[in-house]
């Protein structure tokens, strides 16, 4: 053979393993994909931290007869301040509620957060940090204010942005 023939011959093999790697990369992507969407219809198992430091675990709200709102939320968002003001104003539906609020920020911040709008005063609600970020590694990317509802583990709803309190805890 000559060397051209050699040349033509290495480049189609080298097409052709490159065609298979990246159809390989594409499926598994896909599959990945699949597996986090499966995933996000489950409230995840994930460890916490309280204002306090104390650990605090997901997995305890995945029998309750309880609606369960997970709220990521940051501080500084005008819209997750918002929020807060609406959970007054609506404090009486709240009763019957289990209500998370998950913020990546320090625990330093989040108690200012916390103590500045009167988060203890409000039923139900958990204040937790995710410092580790495991929130975000079990659902995906989240904006904030992100709203998760779950009833028994399994997933709702969710909404990205405000919205009303009676929204999200529609039946």
């Amino acid at each position: 053979m000559n060397r051209r023939k050699v040349v033509v011959i290495f480049m189609q093999i080298i097409f052709l393993l490159a065609s298979v790697y990246l159809v390989y990369k594409i499926l598994r992507a896909a599959q990945s994909k699949e597996k986090l969407n499966t995933s996000k219809q489950y409230l995840p198992s994930i460890e916490l931290r309280k204002i306090d430091g104390s650990i605090f675990q997901t997995d305890s709200f995945k029998k309750t007869k309880k609606l369960l709102v997970i709220n990521y939320f940051n501080p500084d968002c005008d819209h997750c301040q918002n929020m807060v003001h609406d959970m007054f104003r609506e404090r009486a539906i709240l009763k019957d509620v289990n209500w998370l609020m998950i913020t990546s920020n320090t625990r330093e911040k989040t108690k200012r957060f916390a103590d500045s709008m009167n988060l203890s005063k409000l039923p139900g609600v958990t204040v937790l940090n995710d410092t580790a970020l495991q929130f975000i590694k079990a659902l995906g990317t989240v904006s904030v204010p992100s709203f998760y509802v779950y009833n028994n583990g399994t997933l709702l709803r969710k909404h990205s942005g405000e919205c009303s309190i009676a929204y999200l805890l529609q039946p």
